[in-house]
């Protein structure tokens, strides 16, 4: 009986082996990039431009491997400048409509658009700003091509890690808005990870070591991609001499406002934090508003008094629109 019961505990062993470090790294890997969901945005669900009064287009553009992106371009009498609004991780652009009207009364168009793997576009899986930086990148061209104008990325979240790899890859970004970024892919996994761990009872049991690299390796290989090489903070050392803010909420568990911090300083002397009390995650414009748009106005003025003169000419996208509502 004993040999059994030996037996029996060495085959326990084994299957809760290969569960912690076999299926929980390769389940949690697709979760992060395969599997497609959307949270459900109860704030801003049916809203679109048109609640504000506000005429749009439907839009589609392509990112330079194929992939189809859908969006809505609204344009503004008289335009300084154009924005690009990128939406958080499993969300959509529908997170981001509720800027427009305070864009559209500064006079700037706005470019609303659900990147790879979210909302209406195509896509198999997300990247955590590695291809979708060149969503970003086409999206820019898109709005070169619709008006001549500045270009200022902004971003939430995934939004902002994007718009910040985006921006140092593309000379014709002549700003930055990046709201509750990370600082890498590493990074935010092992930091998520030790928070979900409060989250799921069953997590509790997992060892961060080697799960965390363990995801990180099901995640590259899911995804098709290294998620070593999405540095968000190196990508802000590659900024320039461009205006940039960052913005964080205080007591934000999942993307800390030290971040900002660090991502400000890497940046450069044109670079600053707006810090909003609050709790939330990227719920910085509604926790803060006044404060929100009176540092985002700061940059859309610097932006439209100099920007213009460093802009390098962007390539045409392919492109299929809709009618103006």
């Amino acid at each position: 009986m004993s040999r059994w019961l030996r037996r029996s505990a060495a085959g326990a062993a084994v299957l809760v082996l290969l569960f912690v470090f076999g299926w929980v790294p390769y389940f949690l890997g697709g979760i992060a990039t395969t599997r497609r969901f959307q949270f459900a945005d109860r704030e801003n669900a049916g809203v679109t431009p048109a609640s504000f009064q506000l005429a749009f287009e439907d839009v589609a553009f392509r990112s330079p491997d194929g992939t189809t992106l859908r969006g809505w371009w609204v344009p503004a009498p008289d335009a300084r400048g154009t924005a690009v609004l990128l939406h958080g991780l499993n969300r959509s652009r529908i997170e981001m409509v509720r800027k427009v009207p305070f864009l559209h009364a500064q006079g700037w168009n706005s470019l609303l658009f659900d990147m790879r793997h979210h909302g209406a576009s195509d896509g198999e899986a997300t990247t955590f700003g590695f291809r979708e930086r060149e969503d970003a990148r086409a999206a820019v061209a898109f709005a070169r091509s619709r008006a001549k104008l500045p270009v200022v990325l902004w971003g939430v979240s995934l939004g902002a890690a994007t718009a910040t790899l985006a921006a140092a890859d593309e000379p014709a970004v002549a700003g930055l808005v990046g709201d509750s970024s990370y600082r890498s892919v590493p990074d935010t996994v092992r930091h998520h990870f030790l928070l979900f761990r409060g989250f799921r009872w069953w997590l509790r049991f997992v060892p961060s070591w080697p799960v965390v690299d363990q995801v990180l390796f099901w995640m590259g290989r899911r995804g098709g991609f290294d998620p070593a090489e999405v540095d968000v903070v190196a990508a802000a050392r590659r900024l320039g001499d461009r205006p940039a803010l960052f913005v964080c909420n205080s007591d934000d568990r999942r993307m800390p406002k030290e971040i900002a911090f660090e991502l400000s300083e890497a940046a450069g002397p044109r670079a600053s934090v707006l810090v909003v009390p609050g709790r939330s995650h990227g719920g910085a414009w509604r926790d803060g508003t006044a404060a929100y748009e009176h540092a985002v106005s700061s940059l859309l003025e610097e932006v439209g008094n100099g920007g213009g003169a460093r802009l390098a000419s962007a390539a045409q996208p392919e492109v299929t629109q809709g009618g103006m509502r």
